[in-house]
């Protein structure tokens, strides 16, 4: 950060960082309009009127308070209030009627709100996996023992299958493909990797591939289970890897006796034919395409993040890591790699007392009910918390109201609970309507926190944030808020936190990497090396082990899993929760076949449409979507979509004929319905998109969040239906949800036009 007179004035990228090398995106370089956001909160605030009250207006000294809803409070007096709440939980031996949504999906301040939730004693703590990489950290989760996204040799691979991903509008993978890209076409030492984009959108990414192959939507897992049985069926998998590392490829008997079926066998049903007539391709098509595969190794697949949130997400998820292990591509030159840790020492591990003890041993909200695949599902968790609201709920970089399938589920909870508090720097959606308390955090320009990058090259790497500018307002970073709460608690929790502050708990983490002397900062002397690690801003060791299998293969067998144990213990779960034999669990869940497909890669279609909603609606993150904040600042709202586009709006992207046969022409503002919701917005004709399906954008339609984000666009989550979830994750399907368009009423065009 360029920083004159004491004022940030320009991010510049850090040249010592292997993932970026100095480069910078659109949300790093508009951070300064973060910090200098006219709207940000400037003070705690106390609620002084009935929750749900969040309209406009603007309190003396300029903080925003929602029709008079909040009155400035000291720090003193806010956290006062939440540590009489807490405390009392405490006494009363009913911890577990404290909730914890974290909107991280790692990092220091997860860690935190964890080792929090442990020493108090609640199992109810929510985090970012609920979000869209859970079903690919699912999927390693239940066949590798490792719940992380993986990361990839992009260097090493001669053929790349993208399946959905928007790697060039919101992956944490772009900086790495663009790189890739460009060093390809720049004539480098090597062969160029050939990159083929499957999907149902000839988005950015399938531009800039070598090749897009349309495919119909939500029909991911379908192709690569069919180019798994091409690979399969002549013989062109990785024999040994599938011999020497993998369980379940063939048929087998459990130590209980019952017979399995393996991958094999479950494959005979996907034929090219079969699969063609599911993807809209031809069977020579899907058959060329995975010989190309075994052909050009090493090679690998990757799939897109909200490509696979639909109702059968985590079997579609398994089947592309299947298809990886087919090609013997984990953990191998030119393949996946699961992300190696940091070096850093751990803190002390949490001592749970006989409160905490008790209070964990309760479900997790939602679970008890029905159990989730990985045990955090934020969408399975609303309903529970609607009907039995916590006492008290902490929402750190969370704002369910706003970014959640069917808000009025969260709105319903969160009014009800005895003490909200948010930690949210701005007056978004859900401070504005349901928090009792507003305890502002500082901006990432103004704390101190670490910058865990999600996995991109699989090398060990840790980040550090550090202020560049003295805070401008009376807000206080989280994490020392959290300390500060934790400490005036008894001491069952407050010996959890041995620090005064999050930097110090920072400082704790980096004497590992420190007596580590390995890497990019290695000094003699501890000082010296801490001075090396604030001023670099980033320590990374290049150093990865290829087919270090006894690291990377976690489950409970030691190998890769075809069909998953661990699924296998969840469906019995299931089967125990719902009272019911293990056989019956299927139905139970809506789905026809054998329970065995449960614990399988499988492809599950998206339901069918409907004749009242003939259309399928697809939200996507665009360049600029940071989870729903990005929308305050201005530099990124006048970046269009696509060159020559409008901003300041919500485009829903049709084909040609999907607007003709509703009678509907270009630029036109028409009516988005679903069956839970409506919008206004703005047609946008294109080729580049399937028959039969609505695009939009998402992060617009803000209620809140400032001048900026207020009042333009619509908010796509408000029309997803939350009717369809996976049967396992419970993550609500963000895709697929039925539609229709249509013009709007005279008086609504009217009001239109005059906008």
């Amino acid at each position: 950060m360029r920083v004159v007179e004491g004022r940030a004035v320009r991010v510049e990228g850090n040249s010592t960082c292997p993932i970026n090398r100095g480069g910078v995106g659109p949300r790093g370089l508009a951070a300064p309009q973060v910090l200098y956001d006219p709207d940000r909160l400037r003070t705690p605030l106390k609620r002084v009127a009935p929750k749900g009250v969040a309209l406009g207006g603007v309190a003396p000294g300029g903080i925003k308070r929602g029709l008079e809803a909040f009155e400035p409070a000291t720090w003193e007096e806010a956290n006062a209030a939440l540590i009489d709440s807490l405390a009392i939980l405490r006494e009363e031996n009913r911890p577990e009627d404290l909730a914890i949504i974290c909107g991280r999906e790692r990092g220091l301040m997860l860690d935190l709100f964890k080792r929090f939730a442990t020493a108090f004693g609640t199992p109810n703590i929510f985090d970012g996996l609920s979000t869209a990489n859970a079903p690919v950290a699912l999927a390693a989760l239940a066949q590798q023992g490792v719940a992380e996204i993986p990361a990839y040799d992009w260097k090493r691979a001669n053929f790349i299958l993208s399946l959905g991903s928007g790697l060039l509008e919101s992956s944490c993978q772009l900086l790495a493909f663009a790189r890739t890209k460009s060093e390809a076409r720049g004539g480098g030492a090597g062969v160029r990797a050939r990159i083929l984009h499957a999907s149902p959108v000839r988005s950015t990414t399938a531009q800039n591939a070598d090749e897009w192959m349309p495919i119909k939507p939500g029909t991911y897992g379908a192709l690569a289970l069919g180019l798994a049985q091409v690979l399969v069926s002549e013989d062109l998998y990785d024999a040994d890897f599938v011999e020497q590392h993998t369980q379940g490829f063939e048929d087998w008997t459990d130590g209980d006796g019952r017979s399995h079926q393996g991958l094999k066998s479950h494959l005979e049903s996907f034929t090219p034919e079969r699969v063609a007539k599911i993807c809209g391709l031809t069977p020579e098509r899907i058959t060329a395409t995975a010989r190309s595969l075994a052909a050009s190794r090493p090679s690998f697949v990757l799939a897109g993040q909200e490509e696979l949130l639909a109702a059968g997400g985590l079997s579609a998820a398994m089947a592309v890591h299947s298809l990886n292990a087919l090609l013997g591509a984990l953990e191998r030159p030119g393949g996946l790699r699961t992300q190696l840790p940091a070096p850093i020492s751990p803190w002390p591990e949490v001592e749970p007392d006989e409160v905490a003890t008790a209070g964990l041993s309760n479900p997790q909200r939602g679970q008890e009910r029905r159990p989730t695949f990985g045990g955090s599902s934020l969408d399975a968790a609303a309903a529970a918390l609607a009907d039995a609201p916590p006492a008290v709920a902490l929402l750190y970089y969370s704002n369910p109201i706003y970014s959640r399938a069917q808000p009025e589920r969260w709105r319903r909870a969160l009014e009800q609970t005895g003490m909200v508090v948010s930690f949210s720097p701005f007056l978004d959606e859900t401070a504005a309507e349901c928090a009792d308390w507003i305890l502002p955090d500082d901006t990432w320009l103004e704390r101190w926190e670490d910058g865990a990058p999600s996995p991109i090259l699989g090398t060990a790497g840790f980040g550090l944030r550090q202020p560049v500018v003295e805070r401008l307002y009376d807000t206080r970073a989280s994490g020392d808020v959290l300390i500060e709460v934790a400490h005036a608690l008894d001491e069952g929790v407050a010996d959890a936190f041995p620090w005064k502050d999050t930097k110090s708990a920072l400082k704790k983490q980096l004497v590992g990497i420190y007596k580590a002397k390995r890497g990019s900062i290695v000094e003699k002397k501890g000082s010296t090396f801490l001075k090396r690690a604030f001023s670099e801003a980033f320590w990374f060791d290049e150093t990865y082990v290829d087919e270090d299998f006894e690291r990377t293969l976690a489950t409970e067998s030691g190998r890769f899993e075809f069909f998953s144990s661990a699924l296998w213990r969840h469906v019995q779960a299931q089967a125990t929760a719902l009272g019911i034999e293990v056989d019956d669990v299927p139905a139970a869940l809506g789905l026809e076949g054998p329970v065995d497909r449960l614990c399988l890669p499988d492809h599950r279609p998206i339901p069918a449409r409907q004749r009242d909603y003939p259309l399928l609606l697809f939200p996507y993150r665009p360049s600029t979507y940071a989870e729903g904040s990005g929308a305050n600042q201005p530099w990124l709202n006048e970046l269009p979509a696509w060159v020559g586009r409008e901003t300041w709006t919500s485009e829903a992207e049709v084909n040609p004929g999907t607007a003709r046969e509703a009678g509907l022409k270009n630029g036109q503002m028409v009516a988005l319905e679903s069956p839970v919701g409506r919008a206004v917005v703005k047609l946008r004709l294109t080729t580049s998109i399937l028959p039969g399906i609505v695009r939009l954008a998402r992060g617009a339609g803000h209620r809140q969040l400032g001048r900026y984000a207020r009042g333009w666009g619509a908010n796509v989550m408000e029309l997803v239906s939350g009717a369809h979830a996976d049967p396992l994750a419970g993550i609500v399907a963000l895709h697929g949800t039925p539609v229709r368009l249509g013009p709007l009423a005279p008086d609504e065009a009217q009001q239109e036009d005059r906008g």
